[in-house]
């Protein structure tokens, strides 16, 4: 069977709106394509990415950059050149579990487990990219996985460590993901080992919590998530973020209410 170019860009957007089943018909269909379908592919790249935008997926846009999810498949179909398979279906699935993830409704409240496992296939897909300049670790004993948290809250931090921490590091480095509960109040803890925040930007996140006002250096997701967490706790929740030319930490509390009845176990 030849995979035709508008059956390729079909099947890409396809993917993106249905998830795995979609994706992983991609990657098969590649795999017994030849040398020169995969420079076509290439070739296209552009075309495709204005096509994801004409599609208008607003939800999934505004969680996951495009630039990032055609990276990936760049990045896969390279993996298929060398005949890594295995290593391409364990990424499309990674991909397709971080898809249908994000196109849920992210005004919503998850398990903690959900957001870990999203968290860990961001960092499978980046692994793609970064190599061995990427590691990390995540601890968490298990009895915290149905505890309920605002949806895209790890996430998204994880990336700015990536993004901003890591990757401007020539030797790359580690993130550390640690989640514990001290006397009814959730401790989630994301540290990097990456060049650090500037001073600039973390006296404007300081100063965008206490007033609001604009701030052209920080990212949406770093607002996102704290908007989230003070949507669903309010006072009893809050995110804060310590930095140096070491690396980044970025904590967010929260503290159990009775409201909340499934969110502490």
């Amino acid at each position: 069977m030849v995979l035709t170019q508008p059956m390729f860009t079909f099947l890409i957007v396809f993917g993106i709106v249905g998830g795995v089943v979609s994706l992983t018909t991609i990657v098969s269909l590649l795999i017994f394509q030849n040398e020169h379908e995969f420079l076509v592919i290439e070739k296209k790249k552009t075309e495709l990415e204005n096509l994801l935008k004409e599609a208008q997926l607003s939800n999934l846009a505004s969680q996951i950059h495009p630039h990032f999810l055609f990276n990936s498949l760049n990045a896969i179909t390279s993996l298929i050149r060398l005949k890594r398979n295995d290593d391409a279906e364990d990424s499309i699935f990674a991909i397709s579990s971080l898809l249908r993830y994000t196109i849920q409704d992210s005004q919503q409240l998850v398990k903690l487990k959900e957001e870990i496992e999203s968290a860990q296939m961001y960092l499978k897909i980046q692994k793609l990219r970064f190599g061995n300049r990427l590691d990390w670790n995540i601890e968490y004993t298990e009895k915290l996985e149905e505890v309920t948290i605002p949806m895209l809250t790890i996430q998204p931090l994880v990336e700015n460590a990536c993004k901003y921490g890591i990757e401007p590091k020539v030797n790359g480095g580690n993130i550390n993901i640690q989640i514990e509960e001290v006397d009814k109040v959730i401790h989630i803890r994301i540290q990097d080992n990456g060049i650090g925040m500037s001073e600039n930007t973390l006296n404007e996140f300081n100063q965008w919590k206490e007033n609001k006002m604009e701030s052209n250096l920080l990212g949406i997701g770093i607002k996102n998530t704290y908007q989230r967490i003070k949507h669903y706790y309010g006072e009893r929740g809050d995110f804060s973020i310590k930095s140096s030319t070491e690396g980044t930490i970025c904590l967010i509390t929260l503290k159990e209410d009775n409201s909340f009845e499934n969110t502490f176990s």
